[in-house]
């Protein structure tokens, strides 16, 4: 399965008794010290990955750079404006 986000990082963490394993995307990184932060939905704020007991380590996603929207019904990608101009 491939993953995308912004920051094209995501923090793995291995799991509490109480958390199971999971991954999470990485929203931006710490100007000072370069530690990557993540969204602490219990706090609704972001938090270091180094503040988990279970994080483990980062692992390459894949970027997204920009979406384009199309049209629904569209499988080709071309949309009712490019099928006019034909």
């Amino acid at each position: 399965m491939r993953y995308f986000n912004q920051a094209g990082w995501l923090a793995i963490f291995n799991g509490t008794e109480s958390l199971i394993g999971r991954s999470v995307a990485v929203e931006e990184w710490d100007e000072t010290t370069g530690t990557a932060l993540v969204v602490d939905p219990q706090r609704g704020a972001l938090r270091p990955v180094t503040d988990y007991p279970d994080f483990s380590h980062l692992e390459r996603a894949d970027q997204v750079l920009a979406a384009v929207p199309g049209e629904a019904g569209a499988p080709t990608g071309r949309t009712k404006a490019s099928r006019e101009h034909r």
